[in-house]
C-alpha cells in the first residue's frame, strides 16, 4: 500500500486548503466548472461566486450584469488570529453548478449545499427565498465534511457525497436531500475511503468509489448500503460512471475499469501513462476517456477495445472531462490549449491563440469542465477567466474575466 499512499498525497495537494484571515495567506480556488439551461451559462468562479451570463451579451461585450445575469456571492464565516475577529470569507468551490427546473444546486469545500432559484437570484432577493425552492444544508451553523463532487439532482432528490474525519481515519458519507425543501432525508452509515465522487443514481441505486478502492451501491429511497460492494486492488481516483449495466471507474494504478453491475471482477481494463482523472463522455457506444498522459482513448464501452487506431496526442496532461460537440469532441489540457477532434478518426487540431501562435490557448491552467451552448464551448480557467471557443472555427471567440464586484 506504499504506492497508494503516495499517489494518495499528491492527490490531497489538489484540494489543499491554504490559511485564511490575519494570516495573509491566499485562498485556494477551487476548479467549479460551466452548465447550461439551454439559455443562460453558469459558472462557479475562483471568489467563490455563482454567475449566470446571457452568452448574447457576452458575446456583445456589454457591461455585467446584462439582462438576464446576475451574481451570487457564497461565503464562510472565518475566524482571524492574533485577536482579529470574525469575517466572511468567499466559499471554496470544486463542485460544478448543476441546473435542475429553474434552480441552481452547488456544494462547498467548506460543507455546505445550496439550492438557488434562478428567478429570486436574478431579482438580488436575500437568500434563501423558502417559497421559491430555496435552502442551504446544514441550516445552521453547522457544516457537513468537504464537498468535492457535484451534488446529482434526481427527481425529487439531492444525493451529495462528502467526507468525514474520525481520530486518524476518514470515511464517506454519502446525504440525501429532499430538492424542493433541502431536508435531510437520510445520511448513509460510514463508508471505508475519503468520498470526493459526484454519485451515480440508477434505477433506484446509488453508486459512489472511495479512495480506498471500493464501489458502494445505497438504496436511493433508505440509505442502506446493499450487499454489492466491488472491493478494487487500488483506490479509485475519479467518480463513478454508470451506463447499461456496467460501472466505469478510474483506479491509481492508471487503469480505466469497465464493471459489470454486481460482479465482483471487471468486465475489462484499460491501461494508459497516466490517471484517468477527469470523467469520460460516452456517446453511440464509445467512451471518449482522457488521461492526465496527455492522450484521448476512445474505446469501444462492452469491450474496451481501441476504436481509433492511435489515440489522440495533445501533448499536455488533461485533467478536464471532453465536450461532445456533433462529430467531434473538444478537449482542454491543463496547461490551457484547446483541442477539437474528429470522433469518427481521432485526427485532431489545436485551436490556436489569437495573436501568438507559441501561446497556449487560453494561456492558463485548466482543470474545471468546460460546456457547450449554441455553438460556444465556454472555459472556465484557473486565472478567473472565462473563454468562449468557437470549435467549427476553431477560434477563440471573446473572453470574460469573472472578478465581478
Amino acid at each position: 500500500m506504499k504506492l497508494f499512499r503516495i499517489v494518495l498525497l499528491i492527490a490531497l495537494a489538489v484540494v489543499a486548503v491554504a490559511s485564511t484571515g490575519c494570516t495573509g495567506n491566499a485562498p485556494p480556488q477551487g476548479f467549479a466548472g460551466v452548465a447550461t439551461d439551454g439559455e443562460s451559462v453558469f459558472v462557479g468562479t475562483a471568489d467563490g461566486k455563482i454567475l449566470a451570463l446571457n452568452p448574447a451579451a457576452r458575446a456583445g461585450e456589454e457591461l455585467f450584469p446584462a439582462a438576464g445575469e446576475w451574481s451570487y456571492a457564497i461565503t464562510k464565516e472565518t475566524k482571524g488570529t492574533f485577536g482579529c475577529g470574525t469575517s466572511q470569507a468567499p466559499s471554496v468551490l470544486y463542485s460544478n453548478p448543476v441546473v435542475n427546473d429553474g434552480h441552481i444546486c452547488i456544494g462547498t469545500y467548506d460543507g455546505k449545499v445550496l439550492m438557488m432559484d434562478m428567478e429570486s437570484r436574478s431579482t438580488r432577493l436575500v437568500f434563501p427565498q423558502t417559497r421559491a425552492g430555496e435552502w442551504m444544508y446544514p441550516r445552521s451553523e453547522k457544516s457537513i465534511g468537504p464537498v468535492v463532487g457535484s451534488p446529482a439532482v434526481v427527481g425529487d432528490m439531492v444525493f451529495v457525497s462528502s467526507s468525514v474525519k474520525e481520530g486518524s481515519r476518514t470515511f464517506g458519507v454519502v446525504y440525501a436531500l429532499d430538492r424542493l425543501y433541502g431536508d435531510e432525508l437520510w445520511v448513509s452509515e460510514a463508508l471505508d475511503g475519503k468520498l470526493w465522487v459526484t454519485p451515480s443514481v440508477v434505477d433506484g441505486v446509488v453508486y459512489v468509489s472511495t479512495f480506498d478502492g471500493r464501489i458502494y451501491s445505497l438504496d436511493a429511497a433508505t440509505g442502506k448500503v446493499l450487499p454489492w460492494v466491488y472491493e478494487g486492488e487500488f483506490g479509485f481516483v475519479s467518480s463513478p460512471f454508470v451506463s447499461d449495466g456496467m460501472v466505469y471507474v478510474a483506479s491509481f494504478d492508471r487503469r480505466l475499469n469497465a464493471v459489470p453491475l454486481g460482479a465482483s471482477e471487471p468486465a475489462w481494463t484499460f491501461q494508459a501513462g497516466n490517471w484517468f482523472w477527469a470523467a469520460p463522455a460516452l456517446a453511440d457506444g464509445v467512451m471518449y476517456a482522457p488521461s492526465l498522459d496527455g492522450k484521448v482513448y476512445a474505446l469501444n464501452a462492452q469491450t474496451g477495445a481501441s476504436v481509433w487506431g492511435t489515440p489522440y496526442d495533445a501533448g499536455e496532461a488533461i485533467a478536464s472531462s471532453p465536450v461532445l460537440v456533433g462529430d467531434s469532441i473538444v478537449v482542454v489540457t491543463k496547461k490551457g490549449d484547446v483541442h477539437v477532434v474528429s470522433r469518427a478518426t481521432g485526427m485532431g487540431a489545436r485551436v490556436p491563440h489569437p495573436t501568438n501562435a507559441k501561446n497556449t490557448t487560453v494561456m492558463a491552467e485548466v482543470v474545471s469542465t468546460p460546456c457547450y451552448h449554441d455553438g460556444i464551448v465556454y472555459v472556465r480557467a484557473q486565472n478567473n477567466t472565462l473563454y468562449a471557443i468557437d470549435p467549427v472555427a476553431r477560434t477563440l471567440a471573446y473572453t470574460f474575466s469573472l472578478k465581478t464586484e
